[in-house]
């Protein structure tokens, strides 16, 4: 242990400590955890309509997602929202969903990355998850009480990785 101000384990004690970013961004995290929640409902249903017999009759719960999604798509706002989250992904929907959440997490983990360059990255993946909500929003009305788990799970990871 250095006494005269060196390396040592002294020196470290007086650093000041940063926090994880965001901790002051409540209304980022919360964009963040909303589109981690649309990401983990999108991954639900791709894999209900995937394990679909080809020629059944799909069950009540697609059928309801079905509805949904073709009653948002005559919202002018959903539209608009869909051809920006379309455009902005470039055709790529679901990677891009995946980079965004990722990059969130990964930024609110990172104690000592750039502060400016952190939080440019922590509001354009807030950004895209805003727009992925606005499009996704028929995965919230269809999805019946497994929506409160995935809000659970998204909100709860985007609060655990933030907290100091």
């Amino acid at each position: 242990m250095a006494t005269d101000g060196g390396s040592g384990d002294a020196g470290d004690e007086q650093a000041p400590v940063r926090g994880r970013l965001g901790s002051e961004d409540k209304s980022v995290k919360v964009l963040h955890g909303l589109g981690s929640a649309v990401l983990l409902l999108s991954e639900y249903w791709r894999s209900v309509i995937d394990g679909l017999r080809p020629g059944a009759a799909p069950p009540d719960r697609v059928q309801a997602l079905a509805r949904a999604a073709a009653s948002m798509a005559d919202n002018g706002l959903h539209k608009t929202a869909a051809d920006l989250f379309e455009t902005a992904s470039f055709g790529q929907e679901r990677a891009a969903l995946w980079a965004a959440v990722c990059c969130a997490l990964v930024v609110r983990l990172n104690r000592h990355g750039s502060p400016e360059l952190q939080k440019a990255l922590s509001y354009v993946s807030a950004a895209y998850c805003t727009l992925a909500v606005l499009v996704g929003m028929y995965y919230l009305f269809a999805s019946g009480p497994i929506v409160l788990l995935a809000l659970g799970i998204g909100l709860g990871v985007m609060h655990t990785a933030t907290r100091t």
